[in-house]
């Protein structure tokens, strides 16, 4: 099988969360004799604009697809399915979409009519798209776990990922630190490949990303890397974690408090959530439907 991905861009500095994913499922799908080739309709395509990139993209996107013959084309979020749907829909046999996040405000208004036109070749990590599109697929997402694993060193700090759409600022979680006596360790700028390091080094991570947010990679990376205790919030796939949870970040202090240590890695490789399995339920609902 033969499988064309398309993005709207590609990260400058290195993968980004959709292009980690991707990545992995690329490796896994060569595995099982699969191919995937990603495209960027930024960045290998030069349209920028969702809306004018319309008609534009719909012919490039033909002409790649009958050159290559590619068996699906697999659009990653709305705005990259929507120009293969309306004015009318092409390729839709072959057209399957993948909702990383769950949209408000505006931009729900051009999400939900996607997501209700790709009916059961909608596929979501988010718990909330599977309920707002009922014919959807929930795929959940994974991490690589060897390169997130416990390195048996001296946990210091409470660590934080630093996320500008975050209600939780940085002046909140350096005073939550100083008022519990824990030394704030924040991720700004690191490498990927350096990220296990600076996990290893938490004894408590804290994610609470907005509710619009998809995806959950830091969960699973700090998960994988042996974090024993996290603090995050039913958001992205939240919901699936056995963390302790909450609601948002007014309560951080007293949710860190009282946090338990749990044995994430082992739940991890217990309950196989990886790149592997996701490879092979997305080949299945390629072939099924």
């Amino acid at each position: 099988m033969k499988i064309l991905v398309l993005v709207k861009e590609r990260k400058k500095k290195g993968f980004g969360g959709v292009e980690t994913l991707l990545k992995n499922i690329s490796k896994e799908f060569e595995k099982k004799r699969h191919s995937m080739d990603i495209i960027s309709r930024q960045d290998d395509l030069n349209l920028n604009s969702t809306i004018q990139s319309i008609f534009p993209l719909r012919k490039k996107i033909k002409e790649i697809m009958k050159k290559e013959k590619y068996d699906i084309i697999y659009t990653q979020d709305w705005n990259m399915a929507l120009p293969l749907l309306f004015p009318y829909p092409i390729f839709r046999k072959k057209h399957f979409c993948f909702f990383h996040a769950t949209q408000k405000g505006k931009g729900f208004f051009i999400q939900f009519p996607v997501g209700i036109f790709m009916g059961k070749r909608l596929l979501t990590g988010d718990i909330r798209n599977r309920k707002r599109f009922s014919k959807s697929t929930l795929l959940a997402t994974s991490v690589n776990l060897n390169d997130f694993k416990p390195l048996h060193k001296k946990r210091t700090y409470l660590g934080w990922t630093n996320k500008p759409s975050e209600d939780l600022t940085k002046e909140n979680i350096q005073m939550i630190g100083k008022n519990l006596g824990i030394p704030v360790l924040i991720a700004e700028n690191i490498p990927p490949d350096k990220m296990n390091k600076f996990y290893n080094k938490c004894k408590i991570y804290v994610s609470l990303p907005p509710k619009e947010a998809g995806g959950g990679v830091t969960y699973m990376e700090a998960m994988a890397a042996g974090v024993p205790r996290i603090v995050g919030n039913m958001y992205a796939e939240g919901y699936k974690f056995p963390f302790d949870k909450i609601e948002n970040f007014r309560n951080l202090e007293e949710a860190i408090k009282n946090s338990r240590k749990r044995g994430y890695r082992k739940w991890m490789e217990d309950s196989k959530i990886t790149w592997e399995k996701h490879a092979e339920n997305l080949i299945k609902i390629f072939t099924d439907k």
